[in-house]
């Protein structure tokens, strides 16, 4: 579906992102498609007709051939070398609840591109994090990068979300960390804290095993991800060192309050 109002301006290349690549042309972003686009087009479809706040609206395809979206203004954080606020934190949790309830009654065959759990529950955007949201002061403003929307659990989405959020994947003071792990769970609701961090050593694992699945058939943006970060060694490095983490961890999540 080629929508020539929407213009054959390349536009401006916006920074950041090691998959694929983004203009903004006007209010619009414009983003390379793939085999899982038809999908992620039809969520956001769906997620718009629900009303979910800080979504992208899918425009349609330019003369380019590439997906346009609504432009999200605000403000990103850096993840390695800045941290969510409490509060910034909070209402991510609480708008990724929102997703998953406005996708509630949703499907798609797909494909997707990443492949999720063996047994997913839901759908989801499968990398909320820093570097794909922004926000004005502590309030959210938008949440963006759907390609890896597909398959999920609730507690993969917290679990990513806490790796990067948290974030786990660097090393924190343990009561900090306890005490974010349980700020995540209190925000979304009916999980436990400690689901949160098991759900994290499964999410990295699933991230592992998926990128280097696509690099090996070829997906040239996880092929750029793989030359560009060397993914996925680094995660799987602080992976382990996470893992090392965990008994004390779980330990402190038993005897604070």
């Amino acid at each position: 579906m080629v929508q020539d109002e929407l213009g054959d301006e390349v536009g401006e290349r916006l920074s950041g992102g090691n998959v694929g690549g983004a203009w903004r042309v006007g209010d619009t972003v414009r983003r390379t498609t793939g085999p899982w686009s038809p999908a992620v087009h039809a969520m956001l479809r769906h997620l718009e007709r629900a009303g979910l706040r800080c979504a992208p609206r899918f425009l349609g395809i330019d003369a380019l051939g590439r997906e346009a979206l609504t432009y999200l203004p605000g403000q990103v954080v850096e993840v390695d070398s800045e941290q969510l606020t409490d509060a910034q934190l909070t209402d991510l949790v609480a708008w990724t609840r929102e997703l998953h309830v406005a996708l509630a009654g949703f499907d798609h065959p797909g494909p997707w591109r990443f492949p999720g759990p063996k047994a997913p529950i839901t759908l989801g955007h499968n990398d909320i994090a820093p570097y794909n949201v922004c926000f004005d002061g502590d309030r959210l403003t938008g949440v963006f990068d759907w390609d890896l929307a597909g398959p999920t659990t609730p507690l993969l989405e917290l679990g990513h979300l806490a790796w990067n959020g948290v974030p786990l994947y660097r090393v924190r003071p343990d009561d900090e960390v306890v005490r974010r792990l349980r700020l995540i769970a209190g925000a979304y609701g009916g999980v436990d804290a400690r689901e949160v961090l098991h759900a994290c050593l499964e999410r990295t694992r699933l991230a592992i095993d998926g990128i280097t699945a696509a690099v090996a058939a070829g997906d040239p943006g996880m092929t750029n991800l793989a030359a560009t970060t060397g993914e996925p060694e680094p995660t799987r490095r602080r992976r382990a060192a996470l893992q090392r983490r965990v008994p004390r961890l779980l330990r402190l999540l038993d005897e604070t309050v």
